[in-house]
């Protein structure tokens, strides 16, 4: 049967004296039987030492690497702006009539895109009760820096429903890119109320309060 005992002290030497530990040979040990950190360092090899050094920079370069890879957070994104923001619509004047639809009146816009992103054109409404609007060519997709034509035919189905007067008429946009869909209303001053309003007075006559186009500046507001 094996079994361990108490631990007790060990008794002294045969002189009387007590047992001295046998001293360790560590690194950092001080003691004349050992050498300090530096001259084993240069005590050893030299393709040890060079072998050593480069693996120690190493190992720096791959912590510090490390380290900025846990504690840099990755910086967002810019969001892209809002397609009203960077669309632009200038009119260009009135098309050729219809001989098939006579109160079918043309108008001719040039879209442009002021971003490195696509903004596609998906509804295009006139601005005022009673009118109906066709536009071809929807979807229409303008990318930066390469304006596309838009014409829009523009219909009376009701001239009771025209308002007696106007000074800014609009069109509704339905617009789409990358951040967003959403509805613009795109107001006009100057040369389109002028067309428009000369339209209104031929299709309908003077009874709807038109009685011609008004007079202004020459100027488009293409924006709100």
């Amino acid at each position: 049967m094996a079994g361990i005992g108490p631990v007790e002290p060990e008794p002294p030497s045969g002189d009387g004296t007590p047992h001295t530990p046998a001293h360790t040979d560590t690194l950092w040990a001080g003691s004349p039987n050992s050498l300090h950190l530096h001259e084993r360092w240069a005590a050893l090899p030299p393709h040890l030492r060079r072998t050593l050094q480069a693996l120690l920079a190493a190992a720096a370069v791959t912590g510090a690497y490390a380290y900025t890879a846990l504690t840099t957070t990755p910086a967002a994104p810019a969001p892209s702006p809002w397609p009203s923001q960077v669309t632009f619509l200038h009119y260009e004047g009135t098309g050729p009539p219809d001989p098939h639809h006579p109160r079918t009146a043309t108008f001719r816009f040039t879209v442009s895109v002021r971003d490195t992103h696509p903004v596609t054109i998906r509804q295009v409404r006139a601005g005022l009760p009673g009118l109906s609007t066709q536009v071809p060519a929807l979807p229409l997709t303008v990318k930066g820096g390469a304006p596309k034509p838009l014409t829009v035919r523009i219909s009376v189905y009701k001239c009771a429903a025209l308002p007696p007067g106007f000074t800014l008429p609009h069109l509704d946009l339905g617009l789409r890119n990358r951040q967003a869909q959403q509805q613009h209303s795109y107001l006009f001053g100057g040369a389109f109320p002028r067309d428009l309003a000369t339209y209104l007075h031929d299709a309908c006559g003077p009874r709807t309060g038109h009685s011609g186009p008004p007079r202004g500046p020459r100027t488009d507001l293409t924006r709100k």
